[in-house]
């Protein structure tokens, strides 16, 4: 396959995070815009070195082109199904910006089309190729933790509400949660190998935004936790925010039967666990310190492990990188969407909890 061909849907501000990307990447070449506004289509065209016969108000038409490999869905949370929908059953993979969608309808219709259609679907979330996620997810999948059996996630803005069409359900769908707390859960689930979620109990609230008449027309959430019940018997906290009174709602750690983890290095308790660390760092070309962290009560010697000289990652450069090769050789997805789908099973579950103030239970869609 010669230079991969791209038609972008949606000329915001994250379409020019995508073309970027792809230039990064390399093997490439952008040929079509898209957006429901034909002067904003234009615009894009003119920037982007795209022919204007190739600047289109519809997707369906923009699709007509047969030298078109891939679509870039960029438009706001609650329009990506569409777009998505019609590209994979034209023929084409999908790179849609994260969330995959705003409502676990949208994103289950989108996982169906796409294993129908035996096209690639990847979804942006950039934060998957990290190179603290990557060597954590190695650890885990090389047996140095054992069972997983709880995790906590969480990212925080303390004043950080963005604006545009963020924070409108109309557009966006929810706020926090689906803007900033979909990397967070992600990177969770991701590294925990997408365990199947069973029930929920959350809270979400936009106190402070209230208090502030710059976000009246705001009706979506700055602050969202959860508690998060697994089919397998593991849990989950959830923590997100866009604006709250306090500097760190904490770390994303995972506790297992033999290791514990956090995104900041692993932390083991038993000496024969240094040698399989090193051996996996070695691999990445990392330097692993090993400290005696002394006996505690009634507990086996603690190691307290860190490792540095982890590679420097543009992670968007990354992920396109991943989704190119995907595409050259068909599949399948970098980030597979059925595990995505699970950020959604939760979200749903979320949003629900808080609604009726009491946990509940997760619905798993059939795909």
């Amino acid at each position: 396959m010669d230079k991969i061909k791209v038609g972008i849907v949606g000329t915001g501000g994250i379409s020019r995070a995508h073309r970027s990307a792809y230039e990064k990447a390399g093997g490439f070449e952008l040929v079509a815009v898209c957006d429901i506004f034909e002067d904003k289509a234009i615009q894009a065209a003119e920037e982007w070195g795209v022919p204007k016969q190739h600047a289109f108000t519809s997707v369906e038409k923009m699709l007509e082109l047969d030298e078109i490999d891939t679509v870039s869905v960029c438009t706001y949370n609650q329009a990506h199904r569409d777009p998505t929908v019609t590209a994979l059953e034209a023929g084409k993979h999908v790179f849609c910006e994260k969330p995959m969608a705003a409502t676990l309808e949208d994103a289950t219709a989108m996982v169906k089309v796409a294993k129908a259609s035996g096209k690639i679907l990847q979804i942006g979330i950039h934060s998957t190729f990290s190179a603290n996620l990557q060597f954590a997810r190695k650890l885990v999948d090389a047996g140095v933790t054992g069972d997983i059996y709880y995790a906590e996630t969480c990212d925080t803005r303390r004043r950080g509400i963005p604006g545009g069409t963020f924070t409108n359900k109309k557009t966006a769908g929810a706020g926090a949660i689906v803007d900033i707390g979909i990397y967070s859960m992600h990177n969770a689930l991701y590294v925990m190998g997408y365990p199947t979620p069973v029930r929920v109990s959350a809270i979400t609230a936009d106190y402070l935004a209230e208090q502030n008449p710059r976000w009246k027309d705001m009706d979506v959430e700055e602050f969202g936790a959860a508690f998060v019940r697994f089919e397998d018997g593991r849990v989950m906290l959830f923590k997100i925010s866009w604006a709250v009174h306090q500097n760190s709602l904490g770390g994303t750690f995972f506790l297992g039967k033999q290791a514990g983890i956090s995104l900041g290095g692993p932390i083991v308790h038993i000496d024969e666990m240094t040698n399989q660390i090193q051996g996996l760092a070695d691999a990445e070309g990392l330097t692993v310190e090993v400290k005696d962290g002394g006996k505690s009560w009634q507990q086996e010697e603690m190691v307290d492990v860190h490792f540095s000289g982890l590679p420097s990652v543009d992670v968007w450069e990354a992920q396109m990188t991943a989704f190119r090769e995907a595409v050259k050789t068909n599949g399948p997805s970098p980030i597979p969407p059925e595990g995505v789908l699970t950020t959604n099973m939760i979200m749903d579950g979320i949003f629900r909890s808080q609604q009726l103030g009491q946990e509940v239970a997760v619905d798993i869609p059939e795909i």
